[in-house]
């Protein structure tokens, strides 16, 4: 058994959601204790038994959480001083005659609470060995969230009261927990080794009492091993997440779906530069390959086929199911302009912890970095919105599902219908799609699709008609044929429902109507 209480001192939270900074995460994720614990390691010694007490944390179930409501309060604007800056003094505020500190408005959600303490709770661990390395832990954290949340934490192994949220995978509440290499990711991000590799080169250089050549080598040094500067260290992030109810709360019958998981990841596509205010649907393939391409550098040769959709060995591609990138865009609606929004990165749901975690790390490097799409400019992947193009229940129907669909991308020939007659060519491709519709949901699926109605065009006010769309290439450079479709099952199902040949590349992709 293993009980941790977080008391926030000033009973107040403060701590904002990662798709919403002026609304407050609550009840705390267990990653937050996890990131504020082992900040706490790195910047006290690295005590061996620490970081064994944190690795083996971060493969544990996700805890019980027992925890009070929130009260929240009005968004106040906080005018904040900022770095110090050469120049004439504009405020009264400074740390040094001669430099300015100019104060920017920030905004800060907090919320009153209802009780000052929160448990996180695992009944059936055993964590004797490793509890004396997590009291030294938790007794150094001193906040978790903003700097102002002030907690005082520890480690105990007595029973914590009763529970007010358990994990559940049919929860509608989803916080971020731990994973496998959660440690270590968070340390390449601290990157304390580089930062104090610079500042004692740079030290050696600057170093009066050494002699000039000692200094000469220690400055060549400097500027081969960083020749942009002193490395950066990142704010730390954890993306795995774990859904939780409330415990006794009746959940609704999750719809059968497909191999892709519900719970897919999505980013917004924010323009840097180019001649293209919005990115339309027409531009999906472009916009799926190069982003597909510049996420798989920064999986740093990882070959896992889930991710990058190759055989690791042979490099033939995957006949499984692997990550697929979706176009998310403002369709649907009376006004929809068919623009694309954002992307989603639906990975198969039997994708394991690990890969999950390399995953989302790839995926954080990637939008620190500009996406180049060539002639259509520069972009930059960062954090969903409110919009309904990122909300999952557009897209996969919800909990209860959907039975009516249709195709907002093309779907994509598996095969190319011989028929010669208008009849007999669109039953035969309605039975392609049944075909597609068998090799994309999941085993214990027992939908079918009941009725298929080929159109030229497509259900969803503001997608474009198939004709508009780029065709798929093969590998020897034919093109594939492509259709809008509107599909009903016999029973409701839920998404993401991505069909045919191309679903790994955006088309194919289905909305509920």
């Amino acid at each position: 058994m293993l009980t941790f209480g977080i008391r926030y001192l000033c009973e107040t939270v403060v701590a904002g959601e990662l798709a919403d900074r002026t609304s407050v995460e609550w009840p705390p994720h267990p990653a937050r204790s996890f990131m504020a614990m082992a900040a706490a390691h790195f910047q006290t010694g690295d005590a061996s038994a620490e970081r064994a007490a944190l690795q083996w944390l971060e493969v544990q179930a996700p805890p019980f959480i027992t925890a009070g409501d929130i009260l929240p309060r009005r968004a106040v604007t906080s005018y904040v001083p900022v770095n110090d800056s050469a120049g004439d003094m504009k405020t009264l505020i400074a740390s040094a005659p001669g430099f300015t500190r100019l104060r920017q408005p920030r905004t800060f959600a907090k919320a009153w609470l209802t009780d000052d303490t929160v448990f996180l709770h695992w009944p059936n661990v055993d964590a004797a060995e490793h509890l004396p390395a997590l009291r030294e832990l938790c007794a150094k954290v001193t906040r978790i969230g903003h700097s102002s949340s002030l907690v005082q934490m520890w480690a105990t192994d007595e029973p914590a009261p009763a529970p007010i949220w358990e994990p559940h995978a049919g929860g509608q509440l989803e916080l971020r927990v731990p994973g496998s290499g959660s440690l270590l990711g968070l340390e390449e991000r601290f990157n304390r080794a580089g930062v104090e590799e610079y500042y004692e080169l740079e030290g050696r250089a600057a170093g009066a009492s050494l002699k000039k050549k000692d200094r000469d080598a220690a400055y060549a040094l400097l500027k081969e091993r960083f020749p942009n500067g002193a490395p950066a260290r990142q704010r730390p992030e954890m993306n795995l997440s774990q859904t939780y109810r409330r415990v006794g709360e009746a959940t609704a019958d999750q719809a059968p779906g497909t191999v892709f998981d519900s719970r897919f990841i999505r980013v917004s596509l924010q323009r840097i530069d180019g001649p293209f205010r919005q990115l339309g649907l027409v531009a999906t393939l472009d916009l799926t390959k190069h982003c597909r391409d510049a996420l798989l550098q920064h999986l740093d040769g990882v070959d896992a086929e889930v991710l990058t959709g190759h055989h690791p060995i042979t490099q033939a591609r995957s006949e499984n199911p692997h990550l697929a990138i979706l176009p998310l865009a403002f369709v649907g609606r009376e006004h929809a302009t068919g623009g694309i929004l954002g992307l989603g990165f639906a990975l198969p749901s039997t994708t394991s912890p690990v890969a999950r975690q390399i995953f989302n790390r790839a995926l954080a490097s990637l939008c620190k970095n500009d996406l180049l799409l060539g002639g259509k400019g520069r972009w930059k992947l960062d954090l969903p919105d409110e919009r309904d193009a990122f909300r999952l229940t557009q897209w996969t129907g919800g909990e209860a599902g959907a039975g009516l669909w249709a195709t907002v991308t093309p779907f994509v020939y598996d095969r190319h219908s011989k028929a010669k007659d208008k009849t007999a060519y669109q039953e035969e491709l309605a039975d392609g799609i049944r075909e597609a519709w068998k090799n994309v949901k999941h085993p214990d699926n027992p939908a079918t699709l009941a009725e298929v109605i080929i159109t030229p065009v497509s259900a969803h006010l503001g997608a474009l008609p198939a004709h508009a769309y780029p065709r798929l290439r093969r590998k020897d450079g034919s093109e594939r044929r492509h259709c809008h479709a509107i599909l009903r099952f016999d029973q409701p199902v839920s998404g993401p429902l991505i069909l045919g040949a191309g679903r790994y590349r955006g088309y194919g992709l289905c909305r509920p109507m």
